[in-house]
């Protein structure tokens, strides 16, 4: 990988970790994956389970500020000829692979899913870029390519890419349950306000977060896919900013200042 691809990938990492609200993390993902990876600016994220009838299709289009919807038809048979479903089913092995490799050359160019594809978007080839988990459905991201074929190139891109948009997916998770946790048991606050106030990253936020459910460095470390020592820095810059010394008092000043749900019996 070259200087300049592996920066691509820094600046991807950089910018969605400090995005703070969740809803803007996959237009940036959907806009710079496909160029990192090979792909046309065409983008489905995959974050559930799939049959011919049911199941969520979220697609980027260029220029698309969020995820559009396809038609009955077109969402059927995205699903119906869904080609990791079997090979998930029959590995662990969450590497990138291309439609082709999944199942087989000849069987995906004569899908009708294959052939929808080239209908609706003039695209021939798809990988998929799961996210690392070991088990379960394939989850993940559907990138597509028109013309030639994905490349190894590319798919050791994608593979530099998966532990990087496993902690985005982590991070969003966090901060979903963040605000919708603190918003539902302080509806007249604004989360957002005291963390402007004290400073606090997206991350930091996800710390604190952690931090509130008594887990350890450790724990939280594995939440987020960084390192213990990665999470004591974390936990230092809270303590800092929130000018605390230790985890006890930096979960009530937060508490007390609406950057977590405070407790039933503290509320008035």
């Amino acid at each position: 990988m070259s200087a300049r691809e592996y920066a691509r990938i820094l600046d991807l990492a950089t910018a969605a970790l400090h995005e703070r609200y969740p809803d803007r993390l996959w237009p940036l993902i959907a806009a710079e994956v496909p160029r990192i990876c090979g792909g046309d600016d065409l983008f489905i994220r995959k974050s559930e389970e799939w049959s011919a009838e049911a199941g969520t299709v979220r697609l980027w289009t260029p220029g698309s500020p969020g995820a559009g919807c396809v038609d009955d038809d077109a969402g059927r048979a995205l699903r119906h000829g869904y080609p990791w479903a079997d090979y998930a089913r029959s590995t662990t092995d969450r590497a990138p692979v291309t439609a082709g490799q999944a199942a087989g050359e000849r069987t995906w160019r004569m899908s009708p899913t294959a052939a929808m594809m080239r209908t609706a978007f003039g695209t021939d080839h798809i990988l998929g870029l799961p996210l690392p988990r070991a088990s379960g459905p394939f989850n993940g991201y559907l990138l597509y390519r028109s013309g030639s074929a994905f490349t190894e190139a590319h798919l050791a891109r994608a593979r530099r890419l998966q532990p990087v948009l496993d902690s985005i997916e982590r991070q969003h998770e966090l901060l979903v349950q963040w605000r919708q946790a603190t918003r539902s048991a302080d509806a007249h606050t604004d989360p957002d306000e005291p963390a402007d106030d004290y400073g606090l990253t997206p991350r930091e936020i996800s710390v604190l977060s952690l931090l509130a459910k008594s887990l350890t460095a450790t724990a939280i470390g594995r939440r987020l896919g960084i390192s213990p020592r990665t999470v004591h820095k974390h936990i230092e810059n809270l303590y800092r900013k929130m000018g605390t010394t230790d985890r006890m008092a930096t979960v009530l000043r937060a508490k007390a200042c609406h950057l977590l749900p405070r407790s039933p019996e503290a509320r008035p």
